[in-house]
């Protein structure tokens, strides 16, 4: 009995005979008797020994369908591949058809390379249908000591030869011109020249403000993975193809992408903003099957074009802008049986969100988590101070007053951004519940009321930086400088386009 990876046995069999010795039974199997195979269902796939993109031809019997041509795409996993058939119209039993191979073993017996995979299709009901067992060899002339991944782009291309069996076995696979299905791959020249930006490749690792995503730079700084940190689904593989535009600066960039999720790819437009040493902003736009096509108006509208912001892995803190001190009048958001209190929590984060007391401290003291999350009478406190840059140059933090003491939340400030009037911050809390978000953007533009007529309004989001949201505010007057001088002179010395004359406090963000 031959073993394979563990995953497929092939057993060669003989005639029922009385009961003898095991010697003597063996002995009764001639060379040259049929092989069952079997193989494990739940076997561990394994790294495809052929990576694409190839073009091939293929043939069932009855000539060589070679216009059109098919082709071979690599999924984002190694251990797929996407076959794309084609229908020639002059040959018969071709048909135009998509297969899903996943790879579950390999070996090489004698001269011959084998490939036993697992077909993913719309006929394929059965496990008959599905296992399929392949023997594939290089062309003579290209040298078979280059890795796949590594071997020349020639005139040509690079070409193997497969060969399929007919059912869920590997018999009847002598050659990998002899089988059922017989194809000859042409490797695809494909060329991603341009790098991504070198600020923003600087920091090999990204991460969602959400932290629901990371994304990582790789190879020579012209491949992006994008993966989900619950694991769920799989990665995106994007490369960097042409660079279609860029600022004088140089900080913000537009460029085509060939986007991978899965097994499919498309090409797209991405742009990329640097708005801090360490935070950058994504625009993408739809999908397109030709690169001369992703950067169209059709495929990509930087106005409606959604952001995602990202931050570098293990920011530094920054200096908090608008250092002061203010007071707060609340205009608190009454709460109704639908809109349950956000204890910290993410399940309103993309719905009007509350600023909930956590965090808190006695005067300037940090309270520890265990007393904070003692104390759920305060965790609907309202809001009537806040101090920027006072205790520490690169935090902000909001007072409440509960039981005649003061709580304290805190945030470290990671750097930001002025756009069209915008204001964007991106902090981190100090402390927080196991459940709440670990960063946040602070939005902030001019409207309410205040000291002099004037007013901002400031929202805060988990998700990204908004560009849009709806302002419930809570407004604030400035008091004076972390120094306590008096506000008057403070007024008189400060420039209102550097400072807040008036500070309102959002509880709450709409849906996109």
């Amino acid at each position: 009995m031959l073993g394979v990876q563990f995953v497929m046995l092939a057993s060669p069999a003989a005639f029922c005979h009385r009961r003898d010795a095991l010697p003597h039974l063996c002995s009764l199997i001639t060379g040259d008797a049929l092989l069952y195979s079997m193989f494990r269902e739940a076997a561990a796939p394994v790294d495809c020994p052929l990576k694409g993109p190839f073009s091939f031809t293929y043939n069932r019997g009855h000539g060589d369908c070679k216009s059109p041509v098919s082709s071979i795409e690599s999924c984002t996993e190694e251990s797929r591949l996407l076959l794309n058939y084609q229908a020639c119209p002059d040959v018969y039993g071709s048909e135009s058809t998509v297969e899903e191979l996943e790879c579950l073993a390999t070996w090489k017996e004698g001269s011959l390379r084998f490939l036993v995979g697992k077909l993913h299709h719309g006929h394929a009901t059965t496990n008959e249908d599905r296992y399929r067992c392949f023997v594939y060899e290089k062309t003579s002339g290209i040298g078979s000591s280059i890795p796949m991944k590594e071997s020349p782009t020639a005139a040509g291309g690079v070409e193997y030869r497969v060969a399929q069996s007919g059912d869920a076995t590997c018999n009847g696979l002598f050659s990998a011109t002899e089988g059922s299905r017989t194809m000859a791959l042409k490797r695809v020249s494909v060329r991603f020249s341009c790098q991504f930006p070198a600020w923003m490749t600087s920091s090999s690792t990204w991460h969602t403000l959400d932290f629901s995503t990371n994304y990582t730079f790789h190879s020579r700084n012209n491949t992006l993975r994008i993966a989900n940190r619950t694991g769920a689904g799989a990665d995106d593989k994007v490369y960097c193809v042409s660079v279609k535009a860029s600022s004088p600066s140089g900080n913000s960039v537009a460029l085509v992408a060939h986007w991978q999720h899965h097994c499919v790819s498309r090409y797209v437009c991405v742009v990329l903003y640097r708005r801090d040493a360490q935070l950058a902003e994504l625009q993408r736009g739809a999908p397109a099957s030709r690169p001369d096509d992703a950067c169209s108006p059709h495929h990509f509208n930087a106005v409606t074009a959604p952001y995602v912001t990202l931050v570098a892995s293990n920011p530094e803190s920054k200096v908090c802008p608008y250092s002061g001190k203010y007071s707060i009048q609340s205009h608190r958001h009454q709460r109704t049986a639908r809109s349950p209190p956000d204890r910290g929590g993410r399940a309103n984060r993309t719905g009007l969100s509350t600023f909930s007391v956590r965090n808190a401290t006695d005067a300037h003291m940090l309270r520890s988590r265990r007393q904070a999350e003692a104390e759920p009478v305060c965790a609907g406190a309202d809001y009537h101070r806040l101090e920027v840059g006072c205790n520490s140059p690169k935090n902000m933090e909001f007072y409440s007053a509960c039981e005649n003491k003061d709580m304290v939340t805190a945030y470290t400030c990671h750097g930001g951004w002025y756009e069209n009037g915008v204001s964007f911050v991106v902090a981190t809390p100090v402390t927080r519940r196991s459940t709440a978000a670990r960063r946040y953007c602070f939005v902030s533009r001019e409207g309410g009321a205040g000291a002099g007529g004037a007013g901002r309004l400031l929202a805060r989001s988990a998700d990204n930086c908004d560009r849009s949201p709806a302002l419930h505010a809570l407004s604030a007057a400035p008091t004076g400088e972390c120094q306590d001088v008096p506000n008057s002179q403070a007024a008189a010395r400060l420039c209102p386009a550097l400072i807040l004359p008036t500070i309102a406090l959002l509880q709450h963000v709409t849906n996109r």
